[in-house]
């Protein structure tokens, strides 16, 4: 079985999630059930998701994981160490605001109480908020990246989680990391390995366990990919 193949395959179980989650996420005893109004399609789970094609959506599993991983999963919103307050795997609720609450009403919870923490979220829930945050986190690293859509899905991978890091596609610190990319053009992976090291994304505190992950990532190429 291809790689494509392996990759369509995963993003069954997430397809679920992501129609299902509404109707779970109601018989919830976390959270209230919120009157939905009329909401424009382009702010549903499926167009937010399927919105990514500008880094292609074939590795939101695997970010997905890494985000994961990387952020811990939170049922209750916390001060993120990035200076924001977060909710899920790091799901920033500080950033671009009306996006949020769109996404939030989505998934039957209410902002404000999920923000101020009167409400916290069920796992179906983060679930469908992670892979919303791993599609977007490609999509805005694929403004700063350029070819990013071609890279191997570890790849891929590790600008996102980048980006997902910085929070807005603005704060994607990509004068920090030139010497990576251009060494990511060349494929020369362990050398951007040796060039993430040394930029100050890596050496910031919140970012050390990550990065270290996100370096062996790199120096391991498109031949290993296991998370």
């Amino acid at each position: 079985m291809t790689r494509a193949n392996v990759q369509l395959l995963l993003l069954v179980p997430l397809m679920v999630v992501l129609f299902t989650a509404p109707s779970i996420a109601a018989r919830s005893h976390h959270i209230r059930q919120p009157v939905q109004p009329a909401v424009n399609q382009k702010h549903t789970y499926i167009s937010s998701f399927l919105s990514s094609r500008r880094g292609g959506i074939l590795c939101v599993g695997e970010i997905s994981e890494l985000l994961s991983q990387h952020e811990g999963r939170h049922p209750c919103a916390y001060d993120h160490e990035g200076g924001y307050r977060a909710v899920g795997c790091g799901y920033n609720l500080d950033d671009d605001v009306d996006e949020r609450e769109w996404e939030l009403l989505e998934a039957l919870a209410d902002y404000d109480e999920v923000y101020n923490g009167t409400s916290c979220l069920n796992n179906v829930q983060i679930s469908g908020l992670l892979i919303l945050d791993a599609a977007r986190a490609l999509d805005r690293a694929a403004e700063n990246v350029e070819g990013l859509k071609d890279l191997c899905c570890p790849i891929r991978a590790v600008f996102a989680d980048i980006q997902h890091s910085s929070g807005a596609a603005k704060n994607f610190p990509k004068e920090d990391l030139h010497r990576v990319i251009e060494r990511v053009a060349s494929e020369d992976y362990e050398v951007a390995a040796n060039e993430l090291r040394k930029t100050k994304w890596c050496s910031q505190t919140w970012n050390k366990k990550r990065c270290v992950h996100d370096l062996d990532l790199f120096e391991r190429g498109c031949y290993h990919s296991r998370f």
